[in-house]
């Protein structure tokens, strides 16, 4: 039978509450030896805190819940999500904390959400790029909740985003120095914060260097390799088709790759295609992919670490945004634009 606190209690010859207050650090302080003697015996006694007991005591569950932008049965194949979701749970762990990943399937309002989310009695929220089309932040902030968000902007809430931006110019830089004039775009959804800026930044960049801008030449897709097929084949089965193709994800990019093989495009020879994440399925396609880095690990380091301050102190941080560099990573999806040399 494992050991209880009644049980240091008993050998140190204390009460069970001065025990419960150097176990849990209060609410009442106790005398540092007396503290030091209580941790050595539960050590002896291989005493292992009932969770359940010491939320009674400290009014928190020492739980987070992490929420994705949507629940599909192949969300955790995402590469995005599934790193994403690596990083939050090692930072959440450093704090000595739990994540309760939201996965309900079944048809729900976000009110319901919302309120699914809080009948757990979770500590804090972290939101996965919550769509502009979802009503989750609002309800979540007129509940005072502490909530940070991960790769969008919610008003009212402290966020964590990539620099998308510089991360798009940083490669269209590249490719304009290696003779490239003719770009393209397959991006995802517009619902998601990321898709916005990376299309946003795309159409500013050609427009700054006078670049044409054609409608063939952009693509609506979905955050995945299927969604990416068809804007991929309209743009290189164009009379025209672009020398460089920017990705909205590393999905996104596996797409164009597996047209540009069906049609006989070489890549990098006849075409570049440049992807955006940088998580490890960007080493695994056949060209490696170039692609534009977003430092997810410490966006998540650092979304734990403002959610852990308003638990904490019970407030609202004031800094409401962060915004992370990203890094363009050349690999052998790109080359000079054909018929130009090294």
């Amino acid at each position: 039978m494992p050991a209880t606190i009644r049980d240091i209690a008993k050998r140190l010859g204390i009460s069970v509450s001065t025990v419960s207050y150097a176990l849990n650090g209060g609410p009442r302080p106790v005398p540092e030896e007396v503290r030091r003697r209580v941790l050595e015996v539960a050590r002896e006694l291989d005493y292992r805190p009932n969770r359940l007991a010491r939320s009674m005591v400290t009014g928190k569950t020492e739980t987070i819940a992490v929420v994705p932008p949507m629940v599909t049965r192949n969300m955790l194949r995402s590469p995005y999500i599934h790193a994403t979701l690596s990083s939050i749970a090692d930072a959440v762990g450093e704090h000595g904390y739990d994540i309760l990943l939201h996965t309900s399937a079944a048809p729900m309002d976000d009110v319901r959400l919302v309120q699914s989310l809080l009948s757990g009695k979770v500590d804090g929220i972290v939101l996965i790029a919550p769509l502009s089309t979802s009503q989750v932040p609002e309800e979540i902030r007129r509940r005072n909740v502490p909530c940070v968000v991960i790769s969008a902007r919610v008003e009212g809430l402290p966020s964590v985003c990539a620099d998308n931006a510089t991360g798009v110019f940083a490669a269209m830089d590249w490719l304009y120095a290696h003779g490239h004039r003719r770009f393209g775009f397959v991006g995802g959804p517009p619902a998601f914060y990321d898709a916005r800026q990376r299309l946003l930044a795309f159409r500013r960049y050609l427009e700054e260097h006078r670049l044409p801008l054609r409608g063939e030449w952009i693509a609506e897709g979905d955050f995945t390799a299927a969604g990416a097929v068809a804007g991929a084949r309209a743009m290189l089965n164009s009379p025209e088709p672009p020398t460089a193709i920017l990705a909205a994800n590393d999905e996104t990019a596996a797409g164009i790759l597996q047209v540009a093989q069906e049609l006989g495009v070489c890549v990098p020879t006849d075409l570049s295609v440049v992807g955006f994440d940088d998580t490890p399925f960007a080493q695994m396609l056949s060209p490696r992919l170039s692609t534009i880095r977003q430092p997810l690990e410490q966006m998540a380091v650092e979304a734990v670490g403002m959610l852990m301050t308003w638990i904490e102190q019970r407030e609202c941080p004031v800094e409401e945004e962060r915004k992370l560099p990203t890094e363009l990573v050349l690999r052998e999806s790109t080359a000079p634009a054909p018929g130009l040399s090294s």
